[in-house]
């Protein structure tokens, strides 16, 4: 099959999307499926072309970024032009799904459409969020044959997607790379781990990730409990000079630049993961599920979408958004009984197992293409 994935961002831009394309497009190209990803050039140092790992990269024409969205004109213009039996939108940023979706609409092709979450800017941006929400938003869902999302507590609980028939279809974890029991003495000695219990965090460092709230449930407790936050992002020095003025900044690792190839031997440096994500730009939690998949009993926010990838109490716990009281409660109950989060951490990666593997994934996708197909 002749597969098109249109995504906004693509590598070496990181986040949750590209993670979830990037899986998928080696997946499909792996079973034999011709396999291209369209995505922006947002930075004109990136090529036009290339291939990778199977499938081909097809960046299109950008006028730039604008409130972190690529104002990528051309992705119309490129999907148009490509021969494909199915395009595959995923949202948000917007413009890039919108773009696509007008120049297909007179080709018989079919087009589904992810909805990672709800579109949320501050400031300024909050206004242009309402005009697009009510005017560019509504024809893209419309053009598209089936909408897709990650969890039915997010779907069903979005303005933007309300009287929609949904498919639900999760992210994807690569089980064989995400895996219990990979050697981690050499990080652990390198990041002066030793003697520690280790909590574990990965995410773009942005606001509505919730790690101040991590950072404010470590000051309650012990002293061994060390935070490793893995990633990068603007919110980067805030959350250094949080850590310092809560007293706590010896206690946490702030790793940058770690890569795709290295971030599972630092997830195998945890006792247990947290992921207090605090609004609806997460729909689902990427970052949880993959540690899950290296058997980590996982603490998250009680917020929909998020809240669908665990059952409270079996593979991890459920926490009340931006209560750092109860976060540290939660984490004390894991850290302070192993056996209780050994049993946590194996439920946990036959939930990944069972729900968010490569071929359970690529199954229910590769099946709602055919479906599409057939319906003409």
């Amino acid at each position: 099959m002749r597969i098109v994935q249109v995504t906004p961002f693509f590598d070496p831009h990181a986040g949750g999307v590209e993670s979830h394309v990037r899986t998928l497009a080696r997946a499909f190209a792996h079973q034999g499926h011709e396999v291209t990803v369209v995505t922006s050039r947002y930075s004109p140092e990136l090529p036009v072309e290339e291939v990778d790992d199977g499938f081909r990269i097809v960046r299109a024409k950008t006028a730039g970024v604008a409130f972190k969205t690529p104002v990528d004109y051309g992705t119309g213009r490129t999907v148009r032009d490509l021969a494909a039996d199915v395009v595959h939108l995923h949202y948000p940023p917007p413009l890039t799904s919108f773009f696509a979706s007008r120049a297909l609409h007179a080709r018989n092709v079919p087009v589904c459409l992810t909805y990672h979450c709800d579109l949320y800017l501050e400031g300024v941006g909050r206004l242009l969020t309402g005009v697009y929400q009510r005017t560019f938003l509504p024809s893209t869902l419309r053009s598209v044959r089936q909408v897709i999302v990650h969890t039915r507590s997010y779907g069903v609980t979005s303005a933007g997607l309300r009287g929609l028939p949904l498919e639900i279809i999760p992210s994807v974890v690569d089980l064989d790379w995400f895996r219990p029991g990979l050697p981690s003495e050499d990080l652990r000695r390198e990041l002066r781990l030793e003697g520690n219990r280790v909590l574990v965090f990965t995410g773009r460092l942005v606001p509505h990730k919730g790690v101040d709230v991590i950072l404010e449930a470590l000051r309650e407790l012990p002293s061994d409990v060390v935070l490793v936050v893995i990633g990068a992002g603007p919110h980067l020095p805030h959350l250094v000079a949080e850590a310092r003025r809560r007293g706590v900044v010896d206690r946490v690792r702030f790793c940058q630049g770690v890569s795709d190839d290295d971030l599972p031997r630092y997830l195998a440096l945890g006792q247990a993961f947290v992921f207090p994500s605090q609004n609806r730009l997460e729909g689902f939690g990427l970052a949880a599920v993959e540690a899950m998949a290296m058997g980590l009993p996982v603490v998250v926010a009680d917020v929909p979408g998020v809240r669908e990838v665990i059952d409270d109490g079996r593979e991890g716990v459920l926490v009340e958004p931006l209560i750092a009281t109860d976060l540290a409660a939660k984490l004390r109950s894991l850290l302070d009984d192993p056996a209780l989060a050994r049993r946590m951490g194996a439920a946990a990666r036959r939930r990944a197992e069972e729900r968010y593997g490569l071929a359970t994934v690529t199954g229910q996708l590769l099946r709602l293409y055919e479906r599409l197909r057939a319906a003409g």
